[in-house]
């Protein structure tokens, strides 16, 4: 499987994330937010910073400047990780390893996860609700779908990635119908900005005729590099605004 963040909230009720490996391990977690928003802009702090040197505590090596990981041994002697920022903040950290080999082993799923998508798990979801994987275009009614995918609260932000466009009108449709929503936005970036297209008009011709693009806005981000990559890459983007009525 991908590796992804997941944003869900804690028994406070604030808003955490928390990085997954492609083998489904948790090798890094943020902390506690009050606002949504702030926990996306952590996220989008751990994807710009991954790919940054590491500083090792434990030994007598040079400090270097931030943005770093640094790793550190605790009072059990176990070793932990944790990703600043270029302010000096404390973005991610890791749990503890029994060795600094699997420790710098947690950082390297990090460096591979920097365009990880988002999975947003703070929304609520009606009871035994089911993601639908495939859908012909002649499913039922628009009221009767559920969403498959989460989106944002409060903005309605549908994150396109590299699921089945079908699977993002459903997350459109349903977007829509909670609380007579008359705005939605998808943004998308790269191979995935096709989808978010054909998604937009799949919406418009098959369900919801009256869906209008009130805006569309297109850009370029920088990713870090790949590894085995020394630059960083720039992605595309694009944001379409859909308005009913």
């Amino acid at each position: 499987m991908p590796a992804k963040f997941e944003v869900y909230k804690d028994a406070a009720g604030k808003f955490r994330f928390r990085l997954r490996a492609g083998n489904n391990e948790i090798v890094a977690t943020g902390e506690a937010y009050e606002q949504h928003a702030g926990c996306i802009k952590g996220i989008k702090s751990v994807q710009k910073n991954c790919s940054s040197e590491i500083e090792d505590l434990t030994t007598e090596n040079k400090a270097i400047p931030n943005p770093k990981y640094q790793v550190l041994s605790d009072e059990k002697g176990k070793f932990r990780f944790r990703l600043k920022a270029s302010n000096g903040e404390i973005i991610a950290q890791s749990e503890s390893y029994e060795t600094k080999d699997g420790c710098m082993n947690g950082i390297e799923a990090v460096k591979k996860s920097c365009s990880a998508e988002i999975e947003d798990q703070t929304i609520t979801q009606e009871p035994n609700q089911q993601a639908t994987k495939t859908q012909p275009l002649t499913a039922a009614p628009a009221a009767e779908m559920k969403m498959s995918l989460p989106i944002e609260a409060p903005e309605k932000t549908v994150f396109v990635g590299n699921k089945k466009p079908m699977d993002y009108v459903l997350a459109i449709i349903t977007g829509l119908s909670a609380s007579n929503a008359k705005e939605i936005t998808l943004k998308a970036r790269g191979q995935a900005i096709t989808t978010a297209v054909d998604a937009t008009e799949i919406t418009r011709n098959r369900f919801l005729r009256d869906l209008k693009i009130s805006k569309i806005v297109i850009g370029t981000e920088e990713m870090p590099p790949r590894e085995g990559e020394t630059r960083a890459r720039m992605v595309s983007t694009i944001e379409i605004v859909l308005t009913k009525g």
